[in-house]
């Protein structure tokens, strides 16, 4: 696991994560790049303060896995999609370096969806690299943050 691993999950109320990381019911789902500045920035808030947060975060999921999508087929196959109810999300926020013990994820307050006519094919399809890039949005309620701490080491 690294930082911009993100994890996926369509249950109705939103699974919990320890120590140890998103386990499932969570799917490993793709990666974020740490040049989304929106996502950056809104970890960066929930890290440093209190009163200020970000109400919406729009970026960029690199899928890699087969078992997400951005729509939820009709078939019967065992796939998560985006739409039309949305997943919940979380990301690995753990900065490069440190020990296991030091772990961070985010999750989102509300459940994610793509951003309405926003859809990128992947580039080269290479094996192990991206099936498709999807823009999303994770937005707040009311005077709350986009991003809340699933799981936090003890000493921040």
């Amino acid at each position: 696991m690294s930082w911009g691993d993100v994890w996926v999950n369509g249950d109705k109320m939103r699974p919990g994560i320890d120590a140890t990381g998103p386990r499932a019911p969570w799917i490993a789902a793709g990666v974020i790049s740490s040049e989304e500045r929106a996502f950056v920035e809104a970890t960066q808030l929930l890290r440093r303060t209190r009163g200020a947060h970000a109400r919406a975060v729009e970026f960029d999921l690199q899928l890699t896995s087969s078992a997400v999508s951005r729509e939820r087929p009709g078939t019967g196959k065992a796939v998560v999609g985006f739409e039309p109810d949305g997943l919940w999300l979380a990301v690995d926020v753990t900065p490069a370096g440190s020990p296991e013990e030091d772990a961070r994820y985010v999750v989102f307050a509300q459940r994610v969806h793509v951003v309405a006519g926003a859809r990128r094919a992947a580039g080269g399809g290479t094996k192990g690299g991206p099936r498709a890039t999807i823009r999303l949005r994770g937005r707040a309620r009311s005077r709350e943050s986009a991003l809340e701490w699933g799981y936090r080491a003890a000493r921040d």
